[in-house]
């Protein structure tokens, strides 16, 4: 069972976005959204925060990077059909901001549903200006309080909104605790002052002269803080932020919320708030040096025979002429055997070839070496370039379709490592790299430039072909030393850290997320592989192994034992006393072509 985190203080409903930003004269994107730019700032000035917003599986890696321990809390975000909230501002001379472009996203479909039962017990709710549509605000508002809600609520608005649906700003308003808007706003909607019924207080941003607030004990107009003007979008929600967290802190509400607004519009869209959110999350997860060392001391008896030469089906036999090229292509598409859906992984990838049934890595040395035997001229670099459709033609299973998932970035990096190899051939790199001292070494260098293998800072692709090369019995490359091969961090090796219990996870929501095979982002995948790799490599020098030997332990282990779509079979493991057991937790479900 998943722990679970402390309910936030302040949670805002309404989700990030993607802006497109004019600022004299030239485009910038960057990160925004009302409610997120509202986060930021609560968080920046020392509330406990939690975002409820409809999202894709993914976020983006600039918005995910705030989500954390110590960041903003994610358990009220949840993955949903189509595309995040868009938003072109342009501004005049003036500095008036005008949206030149708007786009609501899965933002329309927010409900007061999504927010996290638990998260009902907040000291406040705050209701952006979602969807551009006060008529949903309102509902929400109505619906937060039918669910139980009974802590104080306050909301926020926009020109457009006030302007083309005045009756439902104005309901939402009288619901509302606190109310956010500007002196134009203020204008439109209450032209002859707010109602003497309100018994709640009314914030309202008067640009660079500052603020007033109206109603409640701070009632009176402040200045603005002196700050450089960069760009003023996020200004008013920043201001909002830092009010509530102000409120929550025991700080001054307004000065708190000036000072939030000046750093906000110190740079270009949520930046500046965004960058220091990001280096106040903490480890995501780590390595147990218990749990390693007992695990090290079994795989010492049990892995040293578990490597595995690659000769044997579905790859080519030793000697075959076609086998180098084979490999190395093939090693290439060795990533992403998955299907999922918009909320969670689904099931591994299985197809029929020639009558037998393959699972996801395994169908792509099979089919590389049908193409091998059948028409090399399949595997040569002329072909692969000018060929869009060679990869799936390869990969056609007995139906005569392509069953790899992510077909289209198979496709474009097969055409790429065709075009960066006309010209030179597998045997030609492998001289070169024959040539150095740390034969090893230097292809992984090289590999870290060809298309297929590079980008990947962990290079699992790089370092799984290393190991093909020098296992084969063919000896394609002999290596410096017994251990020159980076851990190779995949799929079934990060199950079995996790399981085992060699790493960690200290994020409460991401431990949750894991369990329940739910996407994860990009800064969560990177710091659960990461640790991985380190336990990897102290699993190799403690049980005085080899990569390949763990390796080829957990890779059969998980394609027989720690299964991904059955229960785990613990009691018939050898690591079964020196394992933690966690059999709940899942690898990262994360698209990409590292692994």
């Amino acid at each position: 069972m998943a722990r679970s985190l402390s309910p936030p203080q302040l949670v805002f409903v309404g989700g990030p976005s993607l802006d497109t930003l004019m600022v004299e004269g030239r485009a910038h994107q960057a990160a925004g959204g009302a409610a997120f730019i509202s986060a930021l700032a609560a968080h920046s000035a020392g509330a406990r925060v939690g975002l409820v917003a409809l999202v894709p599986p993914t976020l983006p890696p600039q918005i995910a990077q705030v989500f954390g321990p110590g960041g903003l809390d994610r358990s009220g975000l949840h993955p949903w059909p189509g595309s995040l909230p868009r938003f072109a501002i342009a501004y005049d001379p003036e500095q008036e901001a005008h949206y030149t472009e708007v786009s609501a996203g899965m933002e329309s479909e927010l409900r007061a549903a999504h927010i996290p039962k638990p998260w009902l017990t907040a000291l406040w709710v705050h209701i952006a200006a979602i969807g551009g549509d006060a008529d949903q605000q309102l509902q929400l508002a109505r619906d937060v309080r039918a669910r139980g809600y009974s802590g104080q609520l306050s909301a926020g608005t926009f020109g457009r909104m006030v302007r083309e649906q005045t009756d439902s700003v104005r309901s939402l308003l009288a619901l509302s605790d606190l109310f956010f808007m500007n002196a134009e706003e203020l204008g439109l909607l209450l032209p002859e002052g707010p109602p003497e019924s309100h018994a709640g207080a009314l914030v309202v941003t008067h640009g660079s002269e500052g603020v007033e607030v109206i109603g409640g004990p701070g009632a009176g107009r402040y200045p603005a803080h002196s700050t450089r003007v960069v760009d003023t979008t996020g200004a008013g929600d920043a201001l909002c932020g830092g009010y509530l967290a102000g409120i929550v802190t025991g700080a001054d509400p307004v000065q708190v919320g000036l000072a939030q607004a000046a750093t906000v519009i110190d740079g270009i869209g949520a930046t500046p708030l965004l960058v220091p959110a990001s280096r106040q999350v903490g480890p995501r997860a780590a390595v147990a040096p218990s749990r390693v060392a007992a695990v090290a001391a079994t795989l010492s008896t049990c892995a040293t025979g578990s490597a595995i030469d690659f000769s044997d089906p579905p790859h080519l036999a030793a000697g075959h002429p076609e086998a180098l090229s084979m490999l190395w292509l093939s090693t290439l598409h060795q990533y992403g055997f998955w299907t999922a859906t918009h909320e969670r992984w689904t099931g591994p990838m299985y197809a029929d070839l020639d009558g037998i049934r393959y699972k996801g890595s395994d169908f792509i040395w099979a089919a590389f070496a049908r193409a091998a035997r059948a028409d090399p001229s399949q595997l040569q670099a002329e072909r692969m370039s000018r060929e869009p459709d060679l990869f799936a033609r390869i990969c056609t299973d007995d139906t005569g379709a392509c069953p790899v998932p992510d077909l289209q970035s198979h496709s474009a990096l097969h055409m790429a490592h065709g075009h960066a190899m006309v010209g030179q051939s597998y045997d030609q790199i492998l001289d070169e790299v024959r040539r150095s001292t740390t034969p090893g070494a230097a292809l992984l260098e090289l590999l870290r430039r060809q298309p297929g293998y590079m980008g990947d800072p962990l290079q699992k692709k790089a370092s799984l072909l290393l190991l093909i090369l020098s296992a084969r019995p063919e000896r394609f490359l002999t290596l410096e030393s017994p251990n020159p091969i980076p851990p190779i961090v995949d799929y079934h090796l990060m199950r079995g850290c996790l399981r085992t219990g060699c790493v960690t996870i200290s994020d409460p929501d991401l431990e949750r997320r894991l369990q329940a095979r739910a996407w994860i982002d990009a800064p969560e995948e990177l710091a659960v592989r990461q640790a991985c790799g380190r336990a990897i490599a102290q699993l190799v020098e403690q049980s005085g192994t080899t990569v390949a030997a763990v390796d080829g332990f957990f890779f059969v282990n998980g394609r027989k034992l720690c299964l991904e779509s059955e229960p785990a079979r613990c009691e018939s493991c050898l690591l079964q006393e020196s394992c933690a057991q966690e059999t709940a937790l899942f690898q990262p479900v994360f698209r990409t072509t590292a692994y």
